[in-house]
């Protein structure tokens, strides 16, 4: 059934009266109820359901609160287990992507940007290539990866005290409190 046939059936029945409708409803599910008798005794082969018909099933039990009566091919556990396989393949598609790779380019700018600086920590590498407006910045963990072999501890001189920080920030700090505050 194409969308166009879906589609004019709904409207004919929206126009139909409710006895044409209700008769309309007797005659499919005798014939149906013949379908179903020669299936059992085997006389015909069960259909083969395509994608089309699972769909419609998959909508059809999320719209309708009494579809497991509506059922008569299949049973109600089969569409659960449609809408399972679809869910599944849903998720499958989605997370096949993984990490975006990292260009040469960015990896060679990370080492650059370390050599540079040996003081920059991965957390602040991202923060300048965020402001060197690079696509797709790698995380600090993984910029670790690219500068972690050559990182060495810092020496005593590179390791800077409260006295060089203080020194280094005096026009920045507006305040500071010498003598600590007695609290009770």
């Amino acid at each position: 059934m194409t969308i166009f046939q879906i589609f004019y059936s709904l409207i004919r029945a929206r126009l139909m009266s409710s006895i044409q409708k209700d008769l309309e409803i007797l005659a499919l599910r005798s014939q149906l109820a013949v379908l179903q008798q020669q299936i059992a005794n085997r006389k015909i082969s069960k259909p083969r359901l395509n994608d089309r018909f699972r769909r419609l099933w998959l909508f059809l039990s999320k719209a309708l609160p009494n579809w497991r009566s509506a059922l008569i091919l299949v049973k109600p556990e089969t569409v659960v287990g449609w809408h399972r396989r679809a869910f599944r393949a849903y998720w499958r598609r989605k997370s096949q992507g993984g990490r975006p790779t990292i260009s040469a380019a960015t990896i060679s700018l990370i080492k650059r940007i370390y050599k540079e600086n040996h003081t920059l920590s991965p957390e602040k590498i991202h923060e300048r290539l965020l402001t060197l407006n690079i696509v797709d910045v790698p995380a600090p963990n993984t910029i670790l990866k690219y500068i972690h072999d050559k990182r060495k501890p810092p020496t005593e001189k590179q390791k800077q005290s409260w006295k060089s920080f203080l020194r280094n920030h005096a026009k920045g700090i507006w305040a500071s409190e010498v003598e600590p505050a007695v609290t009770r």
